[in-house]
């Protein structure tokens, strides 16, 4: 005897999936979707991201043989889920069910974005030595958060396929920031060729980048040290300025002393130094020194000392803020061009007449910082004026929906000659007025007005002019009429006797 049963249609259970809101790495990438306890198969799981970069994996479905009943996952991935929400919708036709879920990373609560400092530093080399001598490229990210970065390497602005960079997981540094590092591997031929590297970082959506070329004929060979400053961005706004002291090309970390101090005395409270090995057998050390920001501003002066067995003496370098007048600077915001077509516009942010060159700018979406757009800032360029300044230019592509919603957009620059905050806000949003046709429009009023000013007053000098005129002729005309009245009689002369008398 054979028995045949049928099992009932399920319809399935659907539950979002989010990373941990303390994920510090690729997991703040990542969503998910959990089809749960549904039969028979198969259900349908699609995604209405939007996103350029989506990766969309759907997992096969598993059986549960004592529940009878399936299970599946999908899973959506890209560089940027921190600025939308996405919908996970579910069809399941036999039993004709179709659910849609949000998903988004904003149940975490807001994410302080803070921009990373990034710096390319090469190691020393020797220009009359051997073409196939290993020269090294080490990018340092510093200061940034959330912890998703993506970094990319270029040759004279294109990205090379033949590259094979290695970078280092983010990790905390303290606080809310995080840091991580690139290295690159090229030979000396390479480098002495004059091309031109560059260190390119992406971070919510936006760029940022530095760049290197070859090494020249006085660069000293052996263990060389760099010691950058501080951002504009952590002297004023984070308020936690941090010195990098970076000595680079050492054989060996041991025995190896790191010294800080300051010119006044003041006590300094260094991190441990970090120590690297490379892949061309050198080792790097990384040390940096929280400072305050008013010690900074005022002058003070920073010293990095390297004490090795291999140096015949130690390695000294010095750092303060660089002299010179402050000067302000000044920033100007221009609306999308009407000749851009496409779905997305761009806007222009100048920054110029600005000393010294350390500054920052971040863009502002509705006084936020923004999540919608990508922008690009160039680095300073010197102005080859009378006054010794910089400018720059950042530029901010949005979507054209957004901006003709009327969504304000603000370019904040940050820079130590500005006063109070040392901030300086330039905002632009959308307007119907900004229409091509509607300026012209206005332009043509407005010379037409004019000319109906001038007509006017025109006429009305003309009347003037001729009341004036016809009032002096009365008066006259009255005058000598009076002048007649008051003549006597006798005093008129008989000419016409006289003149008979003459003949």
């Amino acid at each position: 005897m054979v028995t045949v049963s049928s099992a009932t249609s399920t319809a399935p259970s659907v539950f979002p999936l989010v990373p941990c809101c303390d994920s510090n790495s690729e997991d703040l990438s990542l969503l998910g979707c959990l089809v749960s306890n549904y039969f028979p198969e198969p259900v349908t799981v699609s995604w209405n991201s939007g996103v350029l970069d989506e990766k969309i994996t759907t997992f096969p479905a598993a059986y549960d043989s004592k529940s009878g009943l399936y299970t599946t996952t999908s899973q959506l991935t890209s560089s940027d889920l921190s600025s939308q929400e996405f919908t996970c919708s579910v069809d399941h036709l036999p039993t004709k069910t179709k659910i849609k879920k949000s998903v988004s990373l904003k149940a975490c609560g807001p994410v302080t974005i803070i921009p990373p400092t990034v710096k390319l530093f090469h190691s020393s080399c020797d220009p009359r030595g051997d073409a196939h001598s290993t020269i090294q490229l080490l990018c340092l990210i510093s200061g940034f958060s959330p912890a998703n970065v993506q970094v990319n390497w270029l040759v004279d602005g294109q990205e090379a396929e033949s590259l094979f960079p290695y970078t280092t997981r983010p990790k905390r540094e303290g606080g809310l920031t995080f840091t991580s590092q690139s290295e690159l591997n090229i030979t000396q031929g390479q480098w002495m060729s004059s091309k031109t590297y560059t260190c390119q970082v992406k971070h919510n959506g936006n760029i940022y980048e530095d760049s290197a070329q070859r090494c020249s004929d006085t660069d000293p060979r052996g263990i060389s040290a760099y010691l950058t400053p501080p951002s504009a961005f952590d002297l004023y706004v984070s308020k936690a300025p941090l010195l990098t002291c970076l000595i680079v090309d050492l054989a060996s970390a041991d025995n190896a002393k790191v010294i800080w101090s300051r010119e006044s005395g003041g006590t300094v409270s260094p991190s441990s130094p970090v120590v690297k090995k490379q892949y061309n057998g050198t080792v790097t050390v990384t040390s940096t020194l929280p400072v305050q920001a008013n010690d900074w501003v005022e002058g003070e002066t920073y010293t990095c000392r390297l004490e090795h067995p291999d140096l015949p003496k130690a390695l000294i370098r010095t750092i303060s803020k660089a002299p010179g007048k402050r000067i302000a600077p000044d920033v100007y915001m221009f609306p999308p061009s009407e000749e851009e077509k496409g779905n997305t516009v761009s806007l222009t942010c100048l920054v110029q007449n600005f000393f010294p060159s350390d500054i920052a700018v971040q863009w502002l979406y509705d006084n936020k910082e923004d999540h919608t757009g990508h922008h690009t800032t160039t680095r300073p360029y010197k102005d080859h004026g009378l006054d010794p300044s910089f400018f720059l230019y950042s530029r901010l592509v949005v979507n054209r929906s957004h901006w003709q919603e009327g969504h304000t957009y603000t370019c904040r620059v940050v820079h130590e000659a500005l006063p109070g905050t040392h901030t300086l806000e330039k905002s632009l949003h959308y307007s119907a007025d900004m229409d091509h046709e509607d300026i012209c429009t206005e332009i043509e009023n407005e010379e037409l007005d004019g000319l109906w000013t001038t007509i006017y007053v025109f006429i009305v000098l003309f009347l003037l002019s001729v009341c004036y005129s016809a009032t002096v002729t009365l008066f006259k005309v009255k005058w000598i009429f009076s002048a007649v009245l008051q003549l006597k009689p006798g005093t008129f002369h008989d000419y016409k006797n006289m003149i008979q008398q003459a003949t």
